[in-house]
């Protein structure tokens, strides 16, 4: 009875051995918790208090022979596999198998992303696979840095995918292991599909956070990458948006939003095109008013008329 009220005991009965296929072993008396995201087909995110989970002999016996990358998301992982041991820090990682025995664990939180790739596919791309098993993995790696970027944007993802599009991110991911377990340099402008959806998704992104900054450019986005101005160009345009079309679109957003804001109603316009990213308040009047049909000050006069109108019923 007391194994049934067990929180433990009922997460490794009825969840971990059932459906991630492996044990768990807690390491301090900090009270347990554990967590599971899926992210896309066989890539989870794994949570959990200190600890250990590991495959013994029985749940081996089930595995058919896959491959599974472990990528750190704690300051320290411990990996026992294959009678070797292995240090883990915060985005490293490394290959194990998954038809052989092993663990993963640490005495503080754990964090893990692990991506399981069938052992036909990554044998397919890399003959050698078996040896790249226990290799360290650093978090500086391009190519580990770009399956990473490519895994962050499908957990941002927040509309459903074609069987089409699965089956290319699926390949993607599969080539972006491959590349990351057998590259040992720079990548360039590689023109491997997989490389180039990862580079993309990772300057969208540096744009989606930069685009304020009023002096970025393309080539401070290439050169975040260690990639050629022109090669992201292209890779931008395929997106169907120019880069410059995407920035000011961005920052005409932003300057619409601050317009609209009640805390925003006595600063010069001027300022809001600053704080958005345009540094010449002429040129932002002109794309403000081509993209909204109004100017901005045309906009911000009925936001404050509504305002006061609520403001007034209120009273």
């Amino acid at each position: 009875m007391a194994a049934q009220h067990d929180p433990i005991h009922k997460w490794r009965e009825r969840f971990a051995r059932l459906v991630l296929k492996v044990d768990f072993k807690p390491l301090s008396d900090v009270p347990f918790h554990a967590a599971t995201e899926p992210i896309f087909e066989g890539i989870t995110r794994s949570r959990h208090s200190p600890g250990v989970t590991f495959r013994d002999e029985m749940l081996v016996k089930e595995s058919n022979g896959d491959y599974g990358l472990v990528i750190s998301q704690s300051k320290s992982l411990d990996i026992t596999h294959r009678r070797r041991n292995l240090q883990l820090f915060r985005g490293s990682a490394t290959l194990m198998h998954l038809c052989e025995t092993g663990s993963v664990g640490s005495l503080d939180n754990v964090g893990i992303i692990s991506v399981i790739i069938p052992d036909t596919e990554i044998v397919a791309r890399c003959p050698g696979v078996s040896g790249a098993v226990m290799q360290c993995l650093p978090q500086q790696s391009e190519a580990l840095q770009l399956l990473r970027g490519y895994i962050h944007t499908l957990e941002k993802r927040k509309f459903g995918i074609s069987a089409e599009g699965y089956e290319t991110i699926r390949g993607h991911i599969i080539d972006l292991v491959a590349l990351a377990i057998t590259s040992r340099g720079a990548i360039g402008d590689s023109s491997l599909s997989a490389v180039a959806a990862a580079r993309l998704n990772t300057a969208l992104d540096y744009i989606a956070k930069s685009y304020n900054e009023p002096g970025l450019t393309i080539a401070a986005v290439a050169s975040s990458q260690g990639i050629s101005s022109r090669y992201l160009q292209r890779l931008i345009e395929t997106s169907g948006v120019s880069f410059a079309a995407r920035v000011n679109e961005l920052r005409l957003q932003k300057a619409s939003t601050l317009l609209a804001e009640t805390r925003d109603s006595a600063r010069r316009i001027s300022d809001i095109a600053l704080q958005a990213g345009f540094s010449d308040v002429s040129h932002f009047n002109r794309l403000f008013r081509s993209r909204f049909g109004d100017t901005p000050s045309g906009v911000r006069g009925p936001a404050r008329a509504a305002r006061s109108w609520s403001r007034s019923c209120r009273t």
